[in-house]
């Protein structure tokens, strides 16, 4: 056994050795640096040299990958936990801290966003279109058992008090909740690693949507499986363990095409002034192609569909995008699908509406709102 003095010596200098070793592979990048950059000294003034610079050091720092890896590793081993956003469930399964812990601000939130729900089913009535909310239910909800972290009150009684709010302002509203907890019975519906929902999942809403949606189809689709990959989920941005270490970070994706077996060949179509009686609005969950929501919608409907969805800007974000657009004012299209993640109504977002008090909103008196952008010339 080496005595305690001695081992202590030997890490000692251990450390010692791996930080001259860092210093000294930065030397060259960073003289390369200096030498390279132009406008060095009026960089320097406008404070963006040492940014640059800092930017420099961070990628050619030799021990930067094996340290934040070495981090990830013995947080994972000690603690069976990731960097904040992360929480670490059983068999494998990643979750979203936000789908579990609810506070004042989240309260503050929400009493904020709910009114902004009905505000813009109102203004849509007004443009003669109807509306359909897709409240998305947290993973959470459908993998409980493999959660393995107590979940706040308020956290629990989100979608139940989405749902209820939906019902008493009589905007139409999708159960995909129920829709979900049957289909996962089959295959999962939210992806092992990711914040998002599975292809599976994805096709059992569109199926949802579709028995709620009174339009004739118009077109024929066909939907088949074009290839499978190995996907790695979002949430394994917050746990870069080494290789061996941690969940298994690879799953099947399957990826999914739609095409029109009966291609339009109208006037219009010719013309090319083709306006789809029916708009997605949504967030990532509409937005990425990994999902395929649109293309099962497309499927299910036996219409095309326009689509307004944004990544990492929520719900709010691409409903102000639609309502500025000319679509919003075209009598073409009827049907507006709002998809709304449940867990970011309890987030910080720009109001749909704002300004002057909003006749859609006399039955909220601390919420004052004005919808915005609705009868600009759109983009």
């Amino acid at each position: 056994m080496v005595p305690m003095k001695q081992a202590s010596t030997v890490n000692g200098w251990l450390f010692l050795l791996a930080m001259a070793a860092g210093f000294v592979s930065l030397l060259l990048p960073v003289g390369r640096f200096f030498l390279s950059e132009e406008a060095a000294w009026q960089q320097f003034r406008d404070g963006e040299l040492v940014r640059r610079l800092e930017r420099q050091v961070d990628e050619a720092f030799v021990l930067r990958e094996p340290s934040i890896a070495l981090w990830a590793d013995m947080n994972f081993v000690l603690f069976r936990a990731g960097r904040p956003g992360v929480l670490v469930g059983e068999n494998d399964w990643l979750f979203s801290r936000e789908e579990f812990y609810y506070d004042h601000r989240s309260e503050q939130w929400l009493a904020r966003n709910l009114p902004q729900i009905e505000a813009v089913a109102c203004q849509l009535r007004r443009l003669d279109k109807a509306l359909l909310v897709i409240p998305v239910p947290a993973k959470r909800r459908l993998y409980s058992r493999w959660a393995s972290h107590s979940v706040s009150a308020g956290m629990e009684q989100l979608y139940p008090r989405l749902t209820a709010s939906l019902t008493r302002a009589g905007v139409p509203w999708l159960d995909t909740l129920t829709l979900m907890e049957v289909a996962a019975r089959h295959e999962p519906v939210f992806m092992r690693t990711d914040t998002h929902w599975s292809p599976h999942g994805a096709s059992a809403v569109a199926e949802g949507v579709a028995s709620r949606v009174p339009l004739s189809p118009q077109h024929a689709y066909r939907t088949q499986k074009v290839a499978e990959q190995r996907y790695q989920g979002d949430l394994l941005r917050y746990l870069p363990t080494s290789a061996g270490i941690g969940p298994q970070r690879e799953e099947v994706l399957p990826r999914y095409q739609t095409a029109s077996l009966t291609p339009a060949m109208d006037a219009d179509a010719l013309l090319g002034d083709v306006m789809p009686s029916v708009a997605l609005v949504g967030t990532s969950y509409s937005a990425m192609d990994e999902w395929h929501f649109p293309g099962f919608l497309k499927q299910r409907l036996g219409q095309d569909v326009l689509v307004y969805a944004l990544e990492a800007q929520g719900p709010f974000a691409a409903m102000r995008e639609f309502l500025a657009s000319p679509a919003a004012r075209d009598e073409r299209v009827q049907q507006v699908l709002w998809e709304v993640p449940e867990r970011a109504l309890i987030q910080s977002m720009e109001a749909v509406v704002e300004g002057e008090q909003h006749a859609c909103l006399e039955h909220y008196p601390d919420h004052p709102a004005e919808l915005a952008g609705v009868g600009s010339s759109g983009r």
